[in-house]
């Protein structure tokens, strides 16, 4: 299935999701098991909507 939509990794329900202090979220991917900055746009041809409408972050005060 090929996504030829700019999309964020925010959105999509492949994505772990996990943020340092005041860092931009990070998203680490299930499939593709690489992490990327969730909220910037970019093409992926694994994404998939998510059904939620508040993604779950994990917050670390340390690194």
């Amino acid at each position: 299935m090929a996504n030829n939509k700019m999309i964020q990794c925010i959105h999509c329900k492949h994505g772990k999701f996990m943020q340092w202090m005041k860092n931009p979220v990070i998203c680490e991917c299930d499939i593709l098991k690489e992490r990327f900055v969730a909220e910037a746009k970019r093409l992926c041809p694994t994404f998939e909507q998510s059904n939620q409408t508040k993604p779950e972050i994990t917050h670390y005060d340390h690194y």
